[in-house]
């Protein structure tokens, strides 16, 4: 049975090591840890696993050694495309969604005892930073609206399609960068408060300054 795996950490989709990382990082008999492995990583059954030759064998396990290695920890791209989608990679409070600010908000205050959590929801959290953008007149890129429907597409395809390899380093700047951009959220939010307030003012003085005109146009 010819088998074919991922070869390095490049190949290792969001998706694939939320579900690698327990078994890394589990305690597990040698021969049974490498079949889990494999079951994960040609997205095969144990059953199937088990009709694999032992010349395959060996060279599968060769091939897995980069499991072995660290995660890489550099940042590399700042655009990238996924799924036929370009996305640039950018930290900017003011262009948040209230809704993602709250999502990320109960993510970091769990993951905060739980490690395991922040991983498995890696995909959400790279939407803050990931933004979808596009090429304006071939050229020059620019970000794209997003709305709720596009938080949601771009959270699946980071999770389907990003490698853990891009995801990582960048999660890690994120976690870094997190309190001053919780500040930042709560200074835009403040800012837009404040914002709203001067024009909610200004359209009562309007009507006020309406009132009094008509009122005088009546005497």
């Amino acid at each position: 049975m010819k088998v074919t795996i991922p070869t390095s950490w490049d190949d290792i989709t969001i998706e694939m090591y939320i579900k690698l990382k327990p078994v890394l990082e589990t305690e597990q008999e040698p021969i049974t840890r490498v079949i889990n492995l494999l079951c994960i990583l040609t997205g095969k059954k144990r059953e199937e696993i088990q009709d694999i030759t032992l010349p395959d064998y060996k060279m599968l396990l060769d091939k897995m050694s980069f499991l072995n290695t660290e995660l890489p920890k550099d940042l590399r791209k700042k655009r990238i495309k996924l799924n036929g989608q370009w996305y640039e990679w950018k930290l900017d409070a003011k262009n948040m969604l209230f809704g993602e600010y709250i999502s990320v908000m109960e993510i970091m205050q769990k993951a905060s005892d739980n490690e395991a959590v922040l991983f498995n929801n890696l995909h959400k959290i790279l939407t803050v930073i990931f933004r979808p953008v596009e090429k304006k007149y071939g050229m020059l890129w620019r970000s794209m609206q997003v709305d709720g429907e596009k938080i949601r597409e771009t959270s699946e395809n980071i999770l389907k399609h990003m490698s853990i390899a891009d995801a990582y380093p960048i999660a890690v700047f994120f976690c870094n960068r997190y309190p001053d951009l919780m500040k930042a959220i709560k200074t835009s939010l403040k800012e837009k408060a404040e914002k709203i307030v001067k024009e909610v003012k200004r359209e009562l003085k309007k009507e006020t300054n309406l009132q009094t005109v008509g009122d005088g146009g009546r005497l």
